[in-house]
């Protein structure tokens, strides 16, 4: 006869341990310039206010070269070159959509203008040290028109393909004829907002207007 065996009584198996994925803070630049989840309008104003103040360090940095007077002028007019696109260009824009029969709503269209508009002005913000460093050393009037044109220029760049970027998903499920007319109409509104731009910060900077 075999002995026999003592039995032990299972333990209990423990439930598996869960870890908690590490949740990513988000940064302020990212709750600034990413979507909101549920967008509303006051948060979209806000985010706009916000881009066109931050534009404004730039006009500050602009104005140094004069000083005086001419730091409070500037501090205004590159904002106002922003200003002018969102509050003339964007509607008009937005009654070609409607008459386009476009599938998007206002609030995605504020969104997407309040996400140009804070992208722009981050960029302005961020080389406002290195533009002021250059306007008060650099002699030749043309090497400050230059910069400063190229600088809101590539500010405009970031602007638009952000606009464009954020409208491109909801205007692809758009029936076709609607699609037909965006191709021209979106190019057309882009270059009318670049063109009221400028026009602005032609008239209202006098540091870009030295060299005629």
């Amino acid at each position: 006869m075999n002995p026999p065996t003592t039995t032990f009584p299972e333990s209990p198996s423990r439930p598996p341990v869960e870890t908690e994925a590490p949740t990513h803070a988000a940064t302020r630049a990212e709750r600034w310039l990413g979507p909101d989840a549920v967008p509303t309008w006051t948060g979209e104003a806000t985010r706009l206010l916000l881009g066109v103040s931050l534009s404004a360090t730039f006009g500050v940095a602009l104005g140094l070269r004069h000083g005086g007077l001419s730091i409070f002028r500037s501090a205004l007019g590159v904002p106002a070159g922003i200003a002018a696109v969102a509050a003339v260009a964007v509607p008009a824009f937005a009654i070609v959509l409607a008459l386009a029969n476009a599938p998007l709503a206002g609030m995605h269209l504020a969104q997407a203008t309040a996400r140009g508009v804070a992208r722009a002005g981050l960029f302005l913000a961020g080389v406002a040290p290195a533009a002021a460093l250059l306007v008060v050393t650099v002699e030749d009037a043309l090497t400050v028109d230059v910069l400063g044109f190229g600088a809101l220029a590539f500010a405009g760049w970031i602007a638009a393909s952000s606009f464009a970027r954020d409208l491109r998903p909801a205007l692809a499920r758009a029936p076709t004829a609607t699609r037909a007319a965006m191709t021209v109409a979106l190019p057309a509104f882009l270059l009318f907002a670049a063109v009221l731009a400028v026009r602005v910060w032609w008239l209202a900077l006098p540091v870009l207007s030295e060299v005629r």
